[in-house]
């Protein structure tokens, strides 16, 4: 593991959600399908020196967090289901940073663009 904590991090790439999110009430009428990047920077040389789960994030249990917030509720834009994910993620495990990057594909612009992608940070 790196001598920086900050530079040590897991990430789970495409993770399918179906959130109810758009602008219009038409559009949260039904879920959507999006996709979701979640990196979590700390130190995990405990984890990698002892091998034991229980010095480590649980990676089910973060993607639970992020399937938990992303359906418990509506959104209208796609940022703020991505500060939500990184909030929820960082008061539920020891992570130094957070980034979580949620794509769709926009429903009024399809023809035109292959899918908005939105990606937050926070510390």
């Amino acid at each position: 593991m790196s001598s920086n904590p900050t530079q040590d991090r897991i990430t789970l790439f495409g993770i399918k959600l179906q959130p109810r999110i758009g602008v219009t009430p038409g559009e949260r009428r039904l879920p959507q399908p999006c996709q979701a990047d979640l990196t979590v920077w700390g130190d995990f040389e405990a984890a990698a020196t002892t091998d034991s789960l229980d010095r480590a994030i649980d990676y089910s249990r973060m993607l639970s967090v992020v399937l938990e917030t992303a359906h418990s509720r509506e959104y209208n834009l796609l940022e703020t289901l991505a500060y939500r994910i990184a909030k929820d993620v960082l008061q539920t495990f020891p992570a130094e940073r957070v980034g979580v990057r949620v794509r769709k594909r926009p429903a009024p612009l399809a023809d035109k663009v292959d899918y908005i992608e939105v990606e937050v940070f926070e510390s």
